[in-house]
């Protein structure tokens, strides 16, 4: 009956009472039970037992399913929905409250691979949420959770998520430094994978449905170009000790690519760090400036004449909820960091660290 309760199910009860032109009385009737019984159901203070669904439906003439407004799933859009819904409660009442929402969810959809992707992804969401104020014990949870989220979307060998649950499974294991898992993992994935999408605009085209052929070249547009952008931050990585002209380079071709697509321009942040590392303080302070200025300002939305509508402001929505929790580990990491000990006292870079504080 717990699930009877989460839905709510009083109101479509009524509704299909009045649709049926039937009162609460002659209803009652129908089935043997009381009026109030019935009243008590439509205001959602107690529910049909099990044994009266099916003799309600046919009273109500309709299905169980559409009775207890079943669906077999969600749609990407509703996932997106209830992710976002979860990521907000966890906000508002801390990440234990938003992980017990998201295994509630998962538990209503147990079949659904989409959710348990996303699901996984949420996990890192609560992590940063929890940095406030760390508990080991949640967090070895948590991880344990995401682990075995993926390994189920793996092993269900979903065409849509195998390979990203993959790849995720085999960053998993490099961070944790169990390098020869990971390696193991990603030799499972092909060496070379050709684009079908190029075949489904054609296919689209062929059908005479030109706006599926421009929504699917348009959202594998915007997936080349987030990963090419994710490809030029880890060319950063200090470990490469490349010299400085080809690391500035690197941080003039993701503004470039930010701004030709419309995306997030976080080339800031980028050239903050450089500078930095090059001794250039005068530099380095106003590219943090500028960053604060971009983290704590608007959104920017998609390009439209490039990704609509095949990309929509509910598919960049796991931006935007990332963006709070950036600014927090950033805050921390400047406060903490020695290398920044120096910077902490200019009154520019004062100002936007104060800035970043009143924003979170």
């Amino acid at each position: 009956m717990e699930e009877i309760r989460q839905m709510k199910i009083g109101a479509n009860i009524a509704a299909l009472r009045r649709a049926r032109g039937l009162t609460q009385e002659q209803l009652a009737a129908a089935l043997g039970v009381s009026a109030p019984a019935v009243s008590k159901w439509e205001r959602d203070s107690s529910y049909p037992d099990i044994t009266l669904l099916c003799p309600l439906a046919r009273a109500l003439e309709t299905s169980v399913d559409q009775l207890l407004q079943f669906h077999p799933t969600l749609s990407d859009q509703e996932i997106a929905e209830r992710i976002r819904a979860v990521v907000e409660r966890a906000r508002q009442e801390g990440p234990l409250s938003g992980e017990k929402a998201l295994e509630e969810l998962l538990h209503q959809y147990p079949s659904s691979d989409a959710l348990r992707f996303q699901a996984a992804a949420v996990y890192d969401m609560l992590w940063m949420l929890g940095l406030a104020q760390p508990d080991q014990e949640a967090e070895q949870r948590r991880r344990r959770r995401k682990r075995a989220l993926l390994l189920q979307v793996r092993a269900s060998r979903s065409a849509a998520y195998w390979q990203m649950a993959t790849v995720q499974l085999a960053g998993l294991a490099a961070r944790e430094g169990e390098t020869d898992q990971a390696e193991a993992l990603l030799r499972e994935l092909p060496e070379h994978t050709a684009d079908p999408t190029p075949v489904w605009v054609q296919c689209y085209l062929k059908k005479e449905q030109p706006e599926e052929a421009l929504k699917t070249a348009q959202r594998r547009l915007y997936l080349l170009v987030s990963s090419a952008m994710t490809c030029l931050t880890v060319l950063l990585d200090p470990r490469f000790a490349l010299d400085e002209e080809r690391v500035l380079k690197i941080c003039r071709a993701y503004q470039s690519m930010a701004r030709a697509f419309g995306f997030p321009d976080m080339s800031e942040g980028l050239y903050f760090e450089t500078y930095l590392d090059m001794g250039q303080t005068d530099r380095a302070e106003a590219c943090f400036a500028r960053y604060v200025e971009v983290l704590t300002g608007p959104f920017s939305p998609v390009d439209e004449d490039l990704f609509a509508p095949g990309v929509t402001p509910t598919d960049r929505s796991s931006e935007q909820d990332m963006t709070r929790e950036m600014r927090r580990m950033l805050l921390e990491e400047i406060q903490q960091g020695e290398k920044y000990r120096l910077l902490r006292e200019r009154p520019t870079f004062a100002a936007a660290v104060e800035k970043l504080r009143q924003s979170i």
